[in-house]
Protein backbone atom coordinates (compact mmCIF):
# COMPACT_ATOMS: atom_id res chain seq x y z
CA UNK A 1 0.00 0.00 0.00
CA UNK A 2 1.10 3.44 -0.98
CA UNK A 3 0.20 6.83 -0.76
CA UNK A 4 -0.88 6.94 -4.33
CA UNK A 5 -2.84 3.74 -3.97
CA UNK A 6 -4.96 5.37 -0.84
CA UNK A 7 -5.11 8.81 -2.94
CA UNK A 8 -7.00 6.64 -5.84
CA UNK A 9 -8.82 3.78 -3.67
CA UNK A 10 -10.13 7.02 -1.28
CA UNK A 11 -10.44 10.43 -3.44
CA UNK A 12 -13.16 12.08 -0.92
CA UNK A 13 -11.33 11.77 1.71
CA UNK A 14 -7.94 13.56 0.58
CA UNK A 15 -8.01 17.96 -0.08
CA UNK A 16 -7.28 17.99 -4.09
CA UNK A 17 -3.88 19.17 -4.71
CA UNK A 18 -1.60 18.42 -7.45
CA UNK A 19 1.69 19.64 -6.19
CA UNK A 20 2.71 15.85 -5.56
CA UNK A 21 2.23 13.33 -8.24
CA UNK A 22 5.29 13.85 -9.70
CA UNK A 23 6.58 13.14 -6.23
CA UNK A 24 8.61 9.76 -5.40
CA UNK A 25 7.51 9.43 -1.93
CA UNK A 26 4.26 8.72 -3.05
CA UNK A 27 5.23 4.98 -3.88
CA UNK A 28 6.84 4.45 -0.38
CA UNK A 29 5.50 1.24 0.52
CA UNK A 30 3.75 1.20 4.02
CA UNK A 31 6.12 -0.52 6.79
CA UNK A 32 4.96 -4.05 7.99
CA UNK A 33 5.88 -2.48 11.17
CA UNK A 34 3.60 0.64 11.41
CA UNK A 35 1.53 1.64 14.37
CA UNK A 36 -2.01 0.40 13.64
CA UNK A 37 -4.06 3.17 15.99
CA UNK A 38 -3.85 6.98 15.40
CA UNK A 39 -1.98 9.16 17.65
CA UNK A 40 -3.48 10.80 20.69
CA UNK A 41 -1.32 13.46 21.33
CA UNK A 42 1.24 15.77 19.70
CA UNK A 43 4.89 16.31 20.45
CA UNK A 44 6.98 19.29 20.25
CA UNK A 45 4.15 22.08 19.28
CA UNK A 46 4.90 24.73 17.50
CA UNK A 47 8.84 23.63 17.46
CA UNK A 48 10.12 24.17 13.16
CA UNK A 49 11.14 20.76 11.88
CA UNK A 50 14.52 22.02 11.38
CA UNK A 51 14.79 22.22 15.28
CA UNK A 52 13.23 18.65 16.27
CA UNK A 53 15.81 16.27 16.89
CA UNK A 54 14.31 13.76 14.77
CA UNK A 55 16.16 10.65 16.54
CA UNK A 56 14.61 11.03 19.79
CA UNK A 57 10.72 11.49 18.25
CA UNK A 58 8.37 8.56 17.52
CA UNK A 59 7.69 10.19 14.24
CA UNK A 60 6.54 7.94 10.95
CA UNK A 61 6.56 8.35 7.19
CA UNK A 62 3.90 10.48 5.79
CA UNK A 63 2.57 6.84 4.06
CA UNK A 64 1.93 5.55 7.69
CA UNK A 65 -0.04 9.00 8.88
CA UNK A 66 -1.75 8.99 5.70
CA UNK A 67 -2.92 5.06 5.97
CA UNK A 68 -3.50 5.89 9.90
CA UNK A 69 -5.93 8.97 8.66
CA UNK A 70 -7.87 6.68 6.50
CA UNK A 71 -8.49 4.27 9.16
CA UNK A 72 -10.00 7.03 10.87
CA UNK A 73 -10.35 10.16 9.25
CA UNK A 74 -12.92 11.63 12.11
CA UNK A 75 -9.98 11.72 15.00
CA UNK A 76 -9.15 14.63 16.12
CA UNK A 77 -5.36 15.05 15.88
CA UNK A 78 -6.01 15.76 11.83
CA UNK A 79 -7.05 19.11 13.16
CA UNK A 80 -3.18 19.35 14.13
CA UNK A 81 -0.09 19.60 11.48
CA UNK A 82 1.75 16.67 12.24
CA UNK A 83 5.34 16.75 10.69
CA UNK A 84 6.78 13.25 9.33
CA UNK A 85 9.94 11.98 8.65
CA UNK A 86 9.06 12.01 4.61
CA UNK A 87 10.94 15.10 2.50
CA UNK A 88 9.97 15.84 -0.57
CA UNK A 89 12.87 15.81 -3.74
CA UNK A 90 13.86 19.47 -2.92
CA UNK A 91 14.44 18.20 1.05
CA UNK A 92 11.09 20.10 2.24
CA UNK A 93 9.36 17.98 5.48
CA UNK A 94 6.24 16.69 4.38
CA UNK A 95 3.36 17.56 6.89
CA UNK A 96 -0.31 16.29 6.89
CA UNK A 97 -3.57 17.58 8.58
CA UNK A 98 -7.47 17.78 8.40
CA UNK A 99 -8.15 21.40 6.30
CA UNK A 100 -11.74 20.81 6.90
CA UNK A 101 -11.61 19.72 3.18
CA UNK A 102 -10.04 16.34 3.70
CA UNK A 103 -6.50 15.16 4.25
CA UNK A 104 -3.68 17.91 2.96
CA UNK A 105 -0.03 16.47 2.00
CA UNK A 106 1.71 19.35 2.21
CA UNK A 107 5.28 20.65 2.61
CA UNK A 108 7.10 23.15 4.98
CA UNK A 109 9.37 25.69 3.35
CA UNK A 110 12.71 25.38 4.75
CA UNK A 111 14.35 28.66 4.95
CA UNK A 112 17.17 29.71 3.56
CA UNK A 113 19.31 32.38 2.55
CA UNK A 114 17.38 31.77 -1.27
CA UNK A 115 14.51 34.39 0.91
CA UNK A 116 14.27 37.86 1.12
CA UNK A 117 13.00 40.75 0.62
CA UNK A 118 13.62 43.22 -2.37
CA UNK A 119 15.28 46.22 -1.60
CA UNK A 120 16.13 49.53 -4.09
Amino acid sequence: MTIRDLLHKHPDLFYRQDWYWGESFLDDPLPADCPKTVPTKVGNPGVPPEFITWYMTDVQPAVVMVWLYVLNPIASIWSHRLWTSTKDKHGQRIYVTDNGKGLEIHRHLHITDEFGVASW
